[in-house]
């Protein structure tokens, strides 16, 4: 077998999640050659502001997929939530491994829940997302930019820069740091990011060989929420600057997804949920963004389009 090289960001988090799949690849296909490559990305580049204000697209892949196509790697290592909703055409999705906790944690230093907090705190995090959220749920709180790797988000959750900071509890189930959780929400509670706690291995669409190896590490279930959550998010065309949030849930040969929109101060959101068929994610996905546009989404993204062109950036991997 050809030695494969494996594309990755070099975070903690990233390198953890590229040896977990070299771990599954060499445990389905035995003795099989890999190498890791680690590729900086502009998001991990530019630190001094928030991700909403960088304004480009795919700002912790692009570097990554160039070397998917110029073929000095094999196959990459993404958090899924990371990714474009559109792919190069050269570039497909081979793999989607089991999903860890899709959900959203909060990390006080007080040990407080986030309705514990006192009026005027001061809640961590870079996703417009979260803030969106948790400025519908408390109002009374400020929204501060969290940036920087996970060691990095705890050091400063314990400062008194910050009451809480808000991560996704798959970056930390990953990294064995579980322990400092305060309050894990329900996906009811705070929606997460589209294809939040799935990872997605990307390679070449011409690239068979690879693509007939990663298919013993794909799990059905996920793969059908996260196509139906991206479809949702394709149809909205969303981006970092655009809070959107979708979970979808696998039951059979029935697929639930569970969807929002919502303006970055919280005062405004539209949300909703559809039951459809699992062998069919992406209509699924393509129906409930249609419902809440028609709800009144549309004005949500016509009223922030005025304000800053609609690109599509990732929230970042945490």
């Amino acid at each position: 077998m050809r030695k494969l090289v494996i594309a990755t960001r070099g975070s903690k988090l990233a390198l953890a999640q590229s040896e977990m799949v070299a771990t599954l690849l060499q445990a389905a296909h035995p003795g099989i050659p890999l190498d890791v490559r680690v590729i900086q990305t502009k998001g991990d580049l530019v630190l001094d502001r928030a991700l909403s204000k960088i304004g480009d697209k795919g700002l912790f892949v692009k570097e990554i997929e160039q070397a998917l196509l110029d073929g000095t790697a094999d196959l990459a290592v993404h958090s899924c939530k990371d990714l474009p909703s559109l792919l190069p055409p050269q570039l497909v999705l081979g793999a989607f491994p089991k999903r860890a906790d899709p959900r959203d944690v909060l990390i006080s230093r007080h040990g407080l829940r986030l309705s514990e907090l006192p009026s005027g705190g001061m809640i961590g995090t870079s996703s417009l997302r979260r803030a969106c959220q948790v400025r519908h749920i408390r109002p009374d709180l400020q929204i501060i930019d969290l940036r920087g790797n996970v060691d990095t988000r705890l050091r400063k959750a314990q400062t008194e820069a910050y009451d809480a900071i808000i991560l996704a509890a798959a970056g930390l189930e990953r990294l064995d740091l579980g322990a400092a959780v305060t309050e894990t929400f329900e996906v009811g509670t705070l929606v997460p990011m589209v294809a939040q706690g799935a990872l997605a291995i990307e390679c070449r669409a011409d690239d068979s060989e690879v693509q007939q190896l990663l298919a013993a590490l794909n799990d059905t279930a996920t793969e059908l929420a996260v196509r139906a959550e991206r479809a949702f998010l394709r149809r909205l065309e969303g981006g970092c600057q655009v809070p959107i949030a979708a979970h979808a849930e696998v039951d059979g040969d029935a697929i639930e997804l569970r969807g929002l929109i919502g303006l970055p101060d919280g005062t405004q959101l539209v949300q909703g949920k559809k039951l459809g068929s699992a062998g069919e994610p992406e209509v699924v996905g393509t129906a409930l963004a249609e419902t809440l546009l028609a709800q009144g989404g549309a004005a949500i993204l016509e009223r922030l389009s005025r304000v800053v062109p609609a690109i599509e950036a990732p929230e970042t991997h945490l």
